[in-house]
Formats: structure tokens, sequence, C-alpha cells
């Protein structure tokens, strides 16, 4: 059933089908932000199969009012809409990659040591217990957050056969950037998920799965997240935590394990970018530079570093 009623319904539907199909996670939460658009450009009127500049920035400026991640969703489905259109030949304005409109100074969440580990003991301590499976997989998928610095949506589709224990690596296949990459976990991290295997988990196709044979929704996570937080007695604004902090954070400390150890960042760098997914070394560099904020003896050790970006768009890592 086509969810849209609009001039760029079949287009809309042909769009969702096609990011599901090359293995992009669409949830109900970026349909509804599709539908918004589509309802849009009902209301607008609009008669021809054209995205112009001011159509496309004029619905954007609906949600000025929103707060800062919320806006950024909505440009980022937009902008790959766009994409999407351009790439059928059809005219579509394409938001540029870092567009925010006014001037952002969101800031990522770095979760203290402490933190992290008032969550696990939330984790153990919390509803969850009563279901054995679940509250495993719950333990599971944050600690492969916060020892990997994965993407959620990476995590939650992670293929039971793309697991590899004698390599100890993870195949992580269509990430955000559209390539595939490998995941090298300790040896405690690689136990723990042939454990859960073992014990759980040897007929299903994805590692995370529910009763129902379906992967977990970043929405129930989000929400059994949110729990978890009380739980632990740490404060929830609109700066965060959240739970893409913990990639920051991950990136945070591995550039101050790096430098406490003497690493040369010249080797470093591409290491880290390679393992974390980033395009290109710039995104990695900016989490150089929030180090430096951070920690007061990194500053010290790198003052002889120049040209760190001074405008950093977090959202984007």
């Amino acid at each position: 059933m086509n969810e849209f009623k609009g001039i760029f319904k079949d287009e809309l539907n042909n769009f969702v089908n096609f990011k599901k199909t090359n293995g992009f996670y669409y949830n109900q939460s970026i349909i509804y932000k599709l539908k918004s658009f589509d309802k849009y450009t009902i209301k607008i009127g609009l008669k021809e199969k054209k995205l112009n500049k001011e159509i496309v920035l004029n619905f954007i400026n609906c949600y000025n009012d929103k707060k800062s991640s919320t806006r950024s969703n909505y440009i980022s489905v937009i902008r790959q809409f766009s994409i999407y259109l351009n790439n059928i030949n059809i005219s579509a304005f394409t938001i540029p990659e870092k567009y925010y409109g006014e001037k952002r100074n969101f800031k990522p969440y770095i979760y203290s040591k402490d933190e992290i580990k008032k969550i696990f003991i939330a984790i153990n301590e919390c509803y969850l217990k009563k279901y054995p499976k679940k509250q495993e997989q719950i333990k599971l998928i944050f600690l492969l957050l916060v020892k990997t610095g994965m993407r959620i949506n990476e995590v939650l589709l992670i293929k039971r056969n793309n697991v590899d224990y004698m390599d100890k690596t993870i195949l992580i296949e269509n990430t955000k950037n559209g390539c595939d990459r490998l995941i090298i976990v300790n040896e405690e991290m690689i136990n723990k998920l042939y454990e859960y295997e073992k014990k759980y988990n040897n007929k299903y196709e994805y590692f995370f799965e529910n009763g129902y044979k379906k992967v977990y929704s970043v929405g129930c996570i989000y929400s059994i997240f949110r729990k978890l937080l009380f739980k632990a007695k740490i404060m929830h604004l609109e700066s965060g935590p959240r739970i893409h902090d913990f990639r920051h954070t991950f990136c945070v400390n591995s550039f101050k394990q790096a430098i406490d150890n003497g690493l040369d960042l010249n080797y470093f760098f591409p290491v880290l970018s390679a393992y974390v997914g980033h395009k290109d070394l710039t995104s990695t560099y900016k989490y150089l530079h929030l180090t430096c904020e951070i920690f007061d003896d990194i500053r010290n050790k790198l003052n002889t570093i120049n040209n760190i970006e001074k405008e950093i768009y977090y959202e984007e890592l």
C-alpha cells in the first residue's frame, strides 16, 4: 500500500524500498519525516515533479523551532531524497552536506568511565533481569557500542554469519557511507558473543533478533536506554547523553590512548578513520580537536599542532 499521496508519492515509495533493499534501516521515524514532506507538497499545491531551492528550504524552515537534532534529521532525510530524485533524472535541489542553517554550538556528550559503569550496573539491576535473553542482548549491544564505536544501526544489523570467532572480527555490511568494513574486537568481547550465540542464538540470521525473529528497532533500544539512564541517575538533556555519544566517546578515548602511548598520529589517523567507517580523514580529525578541549594534558602535548578545525558539525560523524 502506498503510504504517500502527493505528487512524489511513487518516488517516495520507491525511495524507501530502494533504501531498504540496499540494507539501510528505514524505520517509522524516517517514514514519518517523509510523510511530513509529502503532506507539505500537497499543502503548497505542488503540481510539477521538480524541487527547487525555495521549496526545500521552506520545508526545512518549518522545523526551526524544533531542537537541533530533530531539525538535522529532517535535513538529512530530505537531502537523501533529493539525491535519489536527481539519480532518476528528476531535478531537485540538494541541501549541502554540512548545511544547518543557523550556526549551532552543539557539542557531543562524552561519557565518563563512572557513567558507563553505572549504565551496565543498571542493565544488570533493571526490569530486564526478568528476561534473561533480552538482558544479555542489551548488555552485548551496549558493550559493542562502547568498545567499538559502531553506530547503533550497524550493531543491530550484525548478521550471525558475519561474526568470525577465529579472526575476532565482525563484518559490517552496507554502512552509512555505502561500504563494508571489518571490526576487530578483543578476545573478551568475542568470547561473550560466542557464549551468547551458543546459548541462545544458533538459528537466527541476525545476531540480535527478538522473539518474533526481527531485529530490534532503534526506537526500542532508545526507549530502553532512557530507562537505563534513569536507573543510573544520569540526567538526560537536549545536549545528551544519546546513544550516538558512545561513538563520540570511543573516538575521543582512542585519541587519548594513542597520544598517551606516544603513537605517531600520522599513522593512527587513517587506522581510526577506517575502523569507525568515516568517509574521509576530515571527519576523524574533528575528534582530535574535541580531545584537546576535554583533556588539558593532551592539549599541552599537542600544542605544536596547528589548523585544527574550529567549526565542528558533530552530527555528521
